[in-house]
């Protein structure tokens, strides 16, 4: 195989969409970059909020032009063939057409997706998947790739995996609020209304993103709650503020598996009805609580699921220990691996 063999990055993060994908993309990235020897590339359509963040983390990134015309096939066609990549990385919630995959994959690249429903999952050489209900539900009947399916495949940054966890002793539990780098929906402000009607004396963490934007009523919210609260923004690492939480109320996506590797069991809000399906996995191996779709939970409702946690102490523990039994923050390795194995036979012609 050739020595550093460049692997292409197509992801995207933004206000509406979050940063989920660019950090799990990144992980990934690192883990090739800095074990593998490969060299990296990221290819971003959407949102200024990436491409900073990629950029921060040192890598080289193509940013779309898009005008009226803009044929995104031929784009992502067009570096990766003037690139040379020899692997492309799949983890977007787009129109990417599965036609052009395929003719990406007839050129000889290897296309890697990640947790992706779509039609294209049908056209890649490997696809990663935690074990959620939609995996089960979709039609593979077309797919001649390799499928990964278990807990064992979700990627998570390695800080997740290398903090360690506080012990839960006699002193007061600590509730950390978390719903992603952009809360578009508010979540935090209903979390914290929430919090006010529980009975019962715990400290507060509010963790919140980049592009967290609804810091005025966060504020108004906050002179007014009886109990203690910190607000943490951009002020170091979020696994380090989970490695402190006793219980956590989240937004579910990327960050509910970080939370599941660090220990830490959780009630989830969810923004739509696939995250509600994919949250239920989380109660189905009796990790943590899911609500639901969000706009269909009330903040007494939380109120009274944050309370149960709470006073259960016995319970967060024997949680905590099924979501170390689960992740062990190692699949970015196990990828990586198949990933470069993978281009090993593709250059051996196997």
């Amino acid at each position: 195989m050739i020595s550093s063999p460049l692997i292409l990055f197509r992801c995207d993060g933004s206000y509406e969409i979050g940063l989920g994908h660019v950090m799990r993309c990144l992980t990934l990235a690192n883990e090739l970059k800095d074990n593998h020897e490969c060299r990296i590339l990221f290819a971003i359509r959407r949102g200024p909020i990436g491409v900073e963040v990629v950029r921060q983390n040192g890598y080289e990134i193509l940013v779309s032009n898009e005008e009226r015309d803009f044929d995104y096939a031929s784009w992502l066609k067009e570096i990766v063939v003037n690139s040379g990549a020899l692997a492309l990385v799949l983890d977007v919630r787009d129109n990417l057409h599965r036609t052009a995959v395929d003719e990406l994959r007839d050129l000889g690249v290897l296309i890697v997706i990640i947790d992706d429903s779509s039609e294209r999952r049908l056209s890649a050489d490997l696809g990663f998947y935690p074990p959620v209900p939609q995996v089960r539900s979709l039609d593979w009947l077309d797919f001649t790739g390799e499928l990964y399916v278990g807990w064992e495949w979700v990627v998570l940054r390695k800080d997740c995996t290398n903090l360690p966890k506080r012990k839960q002793g006699n002193e007061q539990s600590t509730v950390l609020i978390t719903m992603g780098s952009s809360d578009p929906a508010g979540l935090t402000l209903k979390a914290v209304k929430a919090l006010d009607l529980v009975n019962g004396e715990f400290d507060a963490v509010v963790a919140l993103g980049p592009a967290f934007r609804h810091h005025e009523e966060l504020t108004n919210l906050l002179a007014n709650t009886r109990f203690s609260c910190r607000v943490c923004q951009n002020c170091g690492s979020l696994p380090a503020l989970m490695a402190e939480a006793d219980l956590a109320v989240a937004s579910f996506g990327v960050t509910a598996y970080e939370l599941a590797a660090m220990g830490v069991p959780a009630i989830y809000l969810c923004l739509t009805e696939d995250h509600a399906k994919s949250a239920s996995a989380f109660e189905e191996a009796g990790i943590s609580t899911s609500l639901g779709v969000h706009n269909c939970v009330s903040e007494y409702n939380l109120a009274i699921a944050i309370s149960e946690l709470l006073n259960n102490k016995m319970g967060r523990i024997f949680k905590a220990k099924q979501c170390k039994k689960l992740i062990d923050g190692q699949g970015s390795k196990r990828i990586a691996s198949i990933i470069l194995n993978k281009l090993l036979k593709h250059d051996a012609g196997i």
